[in-house]
């Protein structure tokens, strides 16, 4: 029987630690008092598990290397997923856009489950212990050194220790600087899923409107980058589900230059229907007119930016009207950067994938040490894609394969 260190109690590290404990000797090595600590942020707390989409479908939402994962999704997919949390009788729901949730909306249930398992498979847990070194002998891993002095020796060493998002959960991308000193190259680490921070004064008088399926683009190296969902206004800039997957694929951008956006906050309208509609009832003003399909607070900043507050249609040139129908249907906003990766839900770059075998996720160049989760150049846009990679990475790393 084999000796396996998994190095991080997160989803990742867990389903490594449940995978390599049916056949071998696991110890789980975890900095906090508990396990799962970033697991219970996810889905504002209600935990979104996995999506219910069709594996294959998972592909074009992964942000950086979707190939990599082809044997992590297809050793391990969502459905494998769910399954396993139905055999532990694990209640689940599927809501909006396949997003799969605790029927009981708490990730405890999810954490507890995972609990069990580790426990009932007899993998040791050592709580409260930092991996301060690796033990490296040869091109091999043949154990951990720990804050507490302390020499672990293993027969395989899987590292599951996150990004550098929400440090205050674990990762806080110390394990990038020990690995690199290994020979690993880790690709440049930036906030992924995060709000954006807009330069216009006016979107501060927004802050707190809540906006339903708009439609934001730009463009990069000539290249279109659209994303479609809710978003709202807060005091520096714009957030929500449609931006925070916006920011997976603009964030390297950002690094040169602020980014000019286009948001068109109603798609399903067209300029000529939201013409009619401004003009509907001549008699009444513009915003009495509107705010059957916009947020009242929205078209009254929108109105006293054009001086247009008071107007009624039959008042109004023809040259105001495209300019309303500009700031709804093509809003120009420049972002000119994200918040700090300690608020990103994901960490995008980490170890490169090149130096990693995707079959089983052993490293390319020290051998019996692996990764899974987000330690790996990987990550995806919001809807239970990041959690599933760490749950598939994590099974396929603690697999014999």
């Amino acid at each position: 029987m084999a000796k396996v260190i998994v190095v991080g109690g997160g989803p990742a590290g867990i389903m490594a630690a449940i995978s390599a404990s049916k056949q071998n000797e696991v110890i789980l090595i975890e900095k906090n008092n508990e396990i799962g600590k970033k697991l219970k942020l996810t889905g504002g707390g209600r935990c979104n598990i996995t999506n219910n989409r069709n594996i294959e479908d998972f592909f074009d939402k992964i942000v950086n290397n979707k190939k990599f994962l082809y044997s992590s999704f297809y050793t391990f997919s969502n459905y494998n997923l769910l399954e396993y949390f139905k055999d532990n009788n694990l209640e689940y729901k599927v809501e909006y856009d396949e997003k799969v949730y605790t029927k009981s909306d708490k990730a405890d249930d999810v954490i507890n489950v995972l609990l069990n398992n580790l426990l009932k498979n007899n993998v040791e847990i050592i709580y409260n212990t930092t991996v301060c070194d690796l033990v490296i002998e040869d091109g091999e891993a043949k154990g951990v050194v720990t804050n507490k002095g302390e020499k672990i020796s293993c027969d395989k060493l899987i590292v599951t220790t996150g990004g550098k998002s929400y440090p205050a959960t674990g990762s806080d991308g110390s394990m990038f600087e020990i690995l690199k000193k290994y020979g690993h190259e880790i690709k440049p680490l930036y906030p992924a899923l995060i709000p954006l921070v807009t330069q216009e004064s006016f979107v501060k008088n927004l802050q707190g409107v809540a906006m339903k399926d708009v439609c934001i683009s730009t463009k990069i190296k000539k290249k279109k980058i659209e994303t479609q969902g809710d978003m709202i206004f807060t005091h520096f800039g714009i957030s929500g589900p449609a931006v925070l997957k916006f920011s997976s694929y603009i964030n390297k951008a950002l690094d040169n230059n602020p980014i000019e956006i286009t948001i068109d906050f109603l798609q399903k309208t067209s300029s000529d229907e939201l013409s009619k509609i401004i003009r509907e009832n001549p008699n009444k003003n513009i915003l009495t007119n509107l705010k059957s399909i916009l947020p009242q607070n929205f078209l009254k900043e929108i109105l006293t930016l054009l001086n247009l507050s008071d107007k009624k249609p039959n008042e109004l040139k023809k040259e105001d009207e495209l300019k309303i129908i500009e700031y709804i249907k093509c809003m120009k906003l420049t972002v000119s950067e994200m918040l700090t990766i300690k608020a990103a839900m994901v960490t995008s770059g980490g170890v490169s994938v090149k130096e990693i075998n995707s079959s089983n996720l052993e490293s390319k160049i020290i051998k019996n040490l692996f990764f899974a989760g987000e330690v790996i150049d990987v990550d995806a846009e919001t809807g239970g894609y990041n959690l599933q990679i760490a749950f598939s990475t994590g099974y396929l790393a603690g697999s014999d394969y």
